[in-house]
């Protein structure tokens, strides 16, 4: 029978392999941000374009539409990858796998295809004419930078969800069945409040994605400078010319952008253990 010391030999020697990983992995991304910081405030240059950008009207331009479009499109997105995600997890029949796989086309494909096969779909087809016609327009507009933080980001949240549902009980929401409630009600009341946590978190991580969406948005709606420039785009113009320090002021600014968001998450999220009391009350 194996001794205490000898079973936990190979548990510490994986730990320490677990966390090395962990470091390595830890320290590239603290160092990028660590990098950052250091050219953009570590250096007269880099504090003047700083502080330029964070007063130029086309970057606050940028700022604004950027944070409007993604807030918009996170909305819609996970209005639609709650019951997307639902669907790909409880539903079975004919045909299943491939609307699976057709969901995570956007994450797959290169972004910048993905925007360039908008564009045809819009230009070369009937859609275009008909979205025109019912007064609508996409291509080279604000709307279209929303359109495509959708389509992309939806992808990333029924992911999500698909999983947050296959690992959810199905007898919770067939015993409030049983309770009286209709599958509508124990939808709403049973299943959607005991995920709550995921779906906060499906809605960070899709406001994230679309905020530093930039290949299929100049691709299908151009870089107009304080109409369809978003922060990601403004960020590529000012590298292009040889800005470096304002473009990673840019950047830092969706650094510090994300990480509000996620702290107020983190902070909101720790009321969120009460989902199973409220659940077994229905």
């Amino acid at each position: 029978m194996p001794t205490r010391s000898t079973r936990r030999g190979p548990v510490a020697a994986l730990d320490i392999a677990f966390a090395a990983m962990l470091g390595i992995y830890i320290f590239f991304i603290a160092g990028i941000i660590v990098a950052n910081l250091l050219l953009v405030v570590g250096t007269p240059l880099g504090r003047v374009q700083f502080i330029e950008s964070i007063r130029d009207r086309q970057v606050l331009q940028a700022v604004w539409l950027s944070v409007w479009t993604s807030t918009v499109a996170a909305i819609v997105s996970l209005v639609v990858s709650v019951p997307v995600g639902y669907v790909l997890s409880r539903w079975r029949f004919r045909g299943v796998q491939v609307l699976d796989a057709l969901v995570d086309i956007p994450i797959v494909l290169p972004p910048l295809l993905f925007g360039i096969s908008l564009l045809v779909l819009f230009q070369r087809t009937f859609v275009g004419p008909v979205i025109r016609a019912i007064g609508m327009k996409f291509v080279h507009e604000p709307a279209g930078i929303v359109l495509v933080q959708v389509l992309i980001a939806t992808a990333y949240g029924a992911r999500m969800m698909k999983g947050t549902f296959d690992g959810l009980d199905p007898r919770l929401a067939a015993v409030a069945q049983t309770l009286g409630c209709t599958r509508a009600r124990a939808f709403f009341t049973v299943t959607l409040p005991t995920v709550r946590n995921s779906i906060v978190a499906a809605l960070v991580m899709i406001w994230a994605r679309a905020l530093a969406l930039y290949g299929p948005i100049i691709a299908f709606v151009g870089s107009t400078a304080g109409y369809t420039e978003v922060m990601p785009t403004r960020m590529y113009l000012e590298m292009s010319v040889g800005r470096l320090e304002a473009a990673l002021a840019i950047s830092l600014m969706m650094i510090a952008m994300a990480a509000v968001v996620l702290l107020i998450v983190k902070l909101a999220g720790g009321a969120g253990g009460r989902e199973v009391e409220r659940m077994t009350r229905v």
